[in-house]
């Protein structure tokens, strides 16, 4: 029986600020601080709460016990017109990426298109919200990164790969822009903590436990000890496998062959970002009216239940957001009471956050 769940509805500006205050409180640079606190409560606005603030705990006990360098030093290690190679020396993934992303696009803008493989970095958080910043609205962009292995092989038992991410975004005119933000897995790992949380059965088919037998139980194991399985079995493994190629390898770093935990220093998780502009190969308000047309055909195409439709990727993503950025963001009670804690521990000031939510 699933159970209710208490929550605040709190204003995406004030949810950044919550994260960015409590990270600069145990050491990140103020504006190092605010990138990796927007890009959680983007997470939160399109409904990724797996990627949300439920994360700054995690990130936290990574800064605290040196598992992330609080600093972030982004260095070319090679370079081209159209390429870069770049190694983030340990810096939280989401800050690291805004800045390689930043250095893609405005190569992109130079030559048409670019690619970046980046080795030295961290968990990212949302690889669509970093495909979406790449395309702006004249470019296509993508982005991907490799983890920790947590995949099973097709008909495996254990771990094998990681879930590896990826995302392709293509902007519209009308309709809010494409973006195809999947990861190799049935459901993402954070999940598990949210099901347990509601008393919610995991999806038939997404989990395997430590013993290799599917599971349902979001409480039977340590959620640290599930097993995904890989949607479509050996397509979503390949995809993966595909991933690993593109980010690790292009970077030069190590293929991740070894189950670590999101607690280990991960110090090689690696990732990619490209860009290429529209016009390079047509006119971009054609381009995008013919997007919106394609939106507009899917929309139209027949469903089981009357009064539903079909929605295009990342079409859900961006209702919610609209959504949310008039009503304010739901966050967990729980979610939010961690992060009071947390800054309590560093003595920081949350006070507007516990006068104008009545907390």
């Amino acid at each position: 029986m699933e159970t209710a769940e208490k929550t605040y509805n709190i204003d995406e500006k004030d949810l950044a600020r919550l994260g960015a205050v409590v990270f600069e409180a145990y050491g990140v640079p103020r504006e190092d601080a605010e990138i990796l606190s927007l890009s959680l409560a983007e997470a939160d606005i399109r409904g990724i709460k797996s990627h949300g603030m439920v994360r700054v705990p995690i990130y936290i006990d990574q800064f605290v016990n040196g598992k992330f360098s609080k600093e972030t030093k982004l260095t070319v290690k090679k370079e081209t017109p159209v390429s870069l190679v770049l190694d983030g020396n340990n810096g939280p993934g989401a800050v690291v990426s805004a800045r390689a992303v930043m250095m893609t696009r405005k190569k992109a803008e130079q030559s048409g298109f670019a690619f970046a493989a980046v080795h030295g970095s961290n968990h990212f958080g949302t690889a669509g919200y970093w495909s979406e910043m790449l395309a702006g609205d004249d470019m296509i962009g993508f982005a991907s990164t490799n983890s920790i292995p947590i995949v099973a092989a097709p008909a495996g038992t254990g771990r094998g790969i990681g879930s590896n991410p990826f995302s392709y975004t293509i902007p519209a005119n009308k309709y809010a822009s494409v973006c195809l933000d999947v990861s190799v897995g049935v459901m993402a790992q954070g999940k598990i903590y949210e099901y347990a949380r509601l008393g919610k059965p995991l999806p038939e088919n997404a989990w395997l436990g430590p013993d290799g037998q599917v599971t349902r139980d979001p409480k039977q194991w340590d959620p640290m000890d599930y097993v995904m399985i890989p949607f479509g079995m050996h397509k979503g493994f390949g995809l993966g496998v595909v991933m690993e190629m593109l980010t690790s390898g292009l970077a030069g770093a190590e293929f991740h062959r070894q189950y670590q935990g999101l607690n280990a220093k991960m110090t090689e998780n690696s990732h990619c970002f490209w860009a290429m502009r529209i016009d390079a190969f047509t006119d971009v308000k054609k381009y995008r009216d013919q997007v919106d047309a394609y939106i507009e055909y899917l929309h139209s195409l027949p469903v089981t239940n009357p009064g539903d439709k079909v929605y295009y990727p990342g079409e859900i993503e961006a209702v919610l957001k609209a959504k949310y950025l008039r009503e304010g963001v739901p966050v967990a009670a729980k979610v939010v009471e961690d992060m009071l804690g947390l800054a309590a521990g560093a003595s920081a000031d949350v006070s507007f956050i516990k006068s104008k939510y009545h907390i």
